[in-house]
Parts: structure tokens; sequence; C-alpha cells
């Protein structure tokens, strides 16, 4: 590990919360931290898609592709009912008109269309999905235990000894060599990374959490520990807007109380 640091605070799959992401970077700039990687799916699920690219755009130092990010540019093949419905309405509301100049939507889509899909830093590495597999791998808390053949392989791809990711909406550790998912709640909130052993460490998610928690959720960094945060935010206006887009199965919505 590279040694302490200037704390970074890490975010992922906002899901178009708006509430959700401005009570999350309310708290991040009340613990004075300045800078804030964002692992993707910025889009998806939810009500606002634009005015959530428009935070992330304004707050986040980086922002990296996710799945949601990939299908609202292309397509939704392989995606539930749910996630689909919401994609190609994200899509109609952002893809710009060929024959209405409208920048806002112009700058949105383009944002949108240049992000990459992972990031190094120092000692560490960020991406949506896995190493192997950087916007579309899901790495399970189940990995250790169904698919130890997978988990090695992933950890074989890193090329730092810790990587962050989010994707599966669910908050923990995996280590190199431990057969078992290290729950947040098991660690009160805080996880040391042993400079010997690899480990991929899960955010959580800012807009769609399903740890059976329905506070938002991500991580600070700072070169030595992983710190996990929960925030509470107005779930019930994120609720009532899904509900009344018609366009957005409501199971996007509901499904925010119960954090899952």
């Amino acid at each position: 590990m590279p040694g302490a640091r200037e704390p970074i605070a890490i975010i992922s799959d906002v899901h178009a919360n708006l509430e959700a992401l401005a009570a999350v970077i309310d708290d991040i700039r009340g613990r004075n931290i300045k800078t804030i990687y964002n692992l993707g799916d910025t889009v998806g699920y939810g009500p606002d898609p634009d005015a959530c690219i428009d935070l992330a755009d304004a707050a986040c130092a980086i922002t990296l592709c996710g799945n949601h990010d990939y299908a609202v540019l292309f397509d939704a093949e392989g995606f539930n009912l749910v996630a689909r419905k919401s994609i190609d309405y994200h899509r109609a509301v952002l893809k710009p008109e060929a024959d209405n100049h409208d920048q806002e939507a112009s700058r949105r889509w383009a944002w949108l269309a240049n992000l990459e899909p992972m990031h190094e830093d120092d000692g560490f590495e960020i991406m949506h999905g896995s190493p192997r597999q950087p916007i579309t791998e899901y790495v399970l808390p189940s990995d250790p235990e169904t698919d130890p053949a997978k988990l090695a392989d992933i950890f074989s791809a890193m090329s730092q000894p810790l990587a962050f990711v989010g994707h599966t909406h669910f908050p923990g550790i995996l280590e190199d060599g431990n057969d078992a998912f290290l729950m947040v709640s098991s660690l009160g909130g805080h996880y040391r990374p042993e400079p010997s052993r690899r480990a991929i460490v899960n955010v959580g998610s800012v807009g769609q959490p399903r740890d059976r928690n329905p506070k938002s959720c991500y991580a600070v960094y700072d070169g030595e520990n992983v710190f996990y945060h929960r925030v509470a935010y107005d779930l019930e206006k994120t609720v009532k807007k899904i509900l009344a887009i018609r366009d957005i199965h409501p199971a996007s919505g509901l499904r925010l109380r119960e954090g899952r």
C-alpha cells in the first residue's frame, strides 16, 4: 500500500437518484473530503438521469462507465424488465435529437460517451465491475464459496494490490486467499488492507442499496484505511417521482424502502 494520503470518497451506482446523490455529496463535503471518484452507473432505474449527470460532472474528479451507462448509449440486451424500462426511458430523455441543437443534451450525451472503464491510481485501481471485465462482471459475495476459480482469475487480473468496485450494490470486501466475504457490519465500518494481500472492496450503492439497508452507502480511502459511511436521504421523494413516471417500472422505487 502506498501509505497515508489525502482521503478520497468513492461512490458508485447513483442510478439517477438525485436526492441520494445530493445527500451523499453533502456528507462528503461535511467531512472536508475534496476528491470524489464515481465508479459508474450514474444513470439507470431512477427519475433524474440528467440532473445526476450534471451533479456528478460537477462534483466528481473521475466518473467511470458502468453497465447501465453503457446500455443507455447502446442497448439494454440481457437486462431484466425493470432495468430495461428505465434504460429505454433514460435514453429517450438524454439522447439529443438530430435536428434539435440542444447544447445541454449534447453535453450530457458526450459526457456519457467519454466515460472510461477503469482508472489506476497510486496503489489501487477502480472500476465498476471487476478487474477482469471492468464494466459488466459481478464480483459476488458468494464467489469464494461457489466459484473460487473465477475469483482467483479476477485477483490475477489486478494490476494493483487494491481494487474498488461497485455493480452488486452490496458493500464488503473479498481478500485473496480468504474464503469468506467480509461484511461491513462485521468490520464495524472500517477495513485496513494488508499490504501483502490483494483485496477487492465493494463500496456499495448511493442510489439503489441492496443490502437491506435503505441508506446510501459510500467509502472513504486514505491510503491505509477504508471507512464506510451510510447516509439517509429523502427516500419518499425519490419513490414518489419514480411512481409518477409511467416509463419507469414501479419496483425501481418501491424497493428503495427496503434496501433491496
